[in-house]
């Protein structure tokens, strides 16, 4: 009798632990990427294109001993829907599988799609626990449907570590460093305008020209699709710019670098430096960020005054590095400083021609005010437009003492 009770138990005890809603991994889609685009004329709706993961590819399946990685890796399919969620449910009564969210990295919107304005679409990503907060939002150039169909994750059979590693690259800065939950908590804020990363297809009859300025010199301040390269399909860098929830302008890969500085997501990067003692030959340094910017936002008038401090530092990494010694070092980093001033300011006076204050001067704003009523009263967004923006840029080169011993050690040979 003894023995029946504790078998009994077990088995009840087994029952509860077990779940209702489990399902097997074969049976369910893991959706990794999501594309918006308008439809054809005379259709309703959005053109939603639904990629998902090819766990047979991924895995290696049951006869291989690994993933091939690549265009294998993921699917794509298309449908007709008027939001994401009916046409997930549409997808899954053409593929037969279960698609789930959960995993999800990126969702592009068209250009056309932006522009148009994207409110509700962030309304259902955001009351829907389904996709989670700290995926990416993204503007294609072209078709989202043709950016994705383009993408081919060659070095990585995961393909959300493919999106993760290019969303999330801390070694360059010309992709805005923000994710959906960033631009759902600001786009319809008054204290700052909202940004996504660009990016398309590689267009074949690209530009190939290149930048006079002082700040990455000879290099151009590209948007997604037009950088010079071979072997690539697609490109992400720069970024659209938003006013609520719709897409006004968009900057080159360049100023995007220059948005990351100031809003302190910046980590390191190449960059190359005109320097008046080498006008021809840019000096190349491993640019990293000090510590964040510093911010003071004084409203006591109708024309805001803002003041900006930013932090560099760089390692030499120019083949022509041992021509800068002792008393051209410190010329070069207060060049260098002046140069990413330059570059700040004319960012600055872009985004103030827009009305678009991208780094947020109106979170600092808004503690000058004790009701937030006196706040709205004040208009940020039309006084950001006057604002008077003072830019300060301290910038060091490091390991300065190998170089001068180097060079002096040369000289006695």
């Amino acid at each position: 009798m003894r023995f029946i009770k504790i078998a009994f138990i077990i088995l009840l005890l087994v029952s509860f632990a077990s779940c209702k809603d489990a399902q097997e991994p074969e049976t369910l889609g893991y959706v990794v990427a999501i594309g918006i685009d308008i439809p054809e004329e005379n259709k309703e709706g959005y053109n939603i294109t639904i990629q998902f993961a090819n766990p047979d590819k991924i895995s290696g399946g049951s006869s291989e001993s690994g993933g091939k990685g690549g265009s294998e890796s993921i699917e794509n399919i298309t449908v007709l829907a008027p939001g994401i969620y009916p046409a997930v449910n549409i997808a899954n009564h053409i593929i037969s599988k279960k698609f789930v969210l959960s995993h999800t990295k990126v969702i592009v919107f068209s250009d056309e799609v932006a522009k148009q304005g994207i409110k509700d679409f962030l309304e259902t990503i955001n009351r829907n626990s389904d996709i989670r907060p700290n995926i990416y939002f993204a503007v294609s150039k072209g078709p989202a449907k043709e950016f994705l169909e383009a993408v081919d994750p060659k070095t990585e059979v995961n393909p959300v570590r493919y999106y993760t590693m290019i969303f999330e690259n801390d070694y360059s800065g010309f992709i805005p460093q923000n994710m959906s939950q960033d631009f759902y908590l600001f786009y319809n804020s008054d204290e700052k305008s909202t940004v996504m990363p660009l990016c398309a297809v590689v267009n074949p009859e690209k530009r190939d020209e290149f930048s006079e300025l002082g700040y990455q010199y000879k290099v151009d301040d590209y948007v997604a699709g037009e950088i010079p390269t071979s072997n690539s399909q697609i490109q992400i860098a720069g970024m659209a710019i938003f006013e609520r929830d719709i897409k006004i302008a968009e900057v080159g890969d360049i100023k995007t670098e220059i948005f990351n500085i100031v809003t302190g997501e910046y980590q390191s990067s190449f960059v190359s430096y005109y320097f008046s003692k080498m006008p021809e030959t840019p000096v190349i340094v491993m640019q990293l960020q000090k510590k964040k910017p510093k911010f003071s936002v004084d409203t006591k008038t109708k024309v805001p005054k803002i003041d900006v401090t930013i932090y560099l530092e760089g390692d030499l990494s120019s083949g022509k590095a041992e021509e800068i010694v002792e008393r051209e070092i410190e010329n070069f980093s207060k060049e260098a400083a002046l140069e990413v001033k330059r570059q700040t300011e004319v960012f600055f006076e872009e985004t103030k021609e827009l009305g678009a204050d991208v780094i947020g001067f109106g979170s600092y704003a808004k503690r000058n005010f004790k009701t937030i009523k006196a706040f709205d009263e004040y208009n940020w967004k039309e006084a950001y437009k006057n604002a008077q923006i003072n830019v300060k840029v301290e910038f060091s080169i490091r390991r300065t003492g190998l170089i001068v011993r180097g060079e002096n050690k040369w000289r006695r040979f």
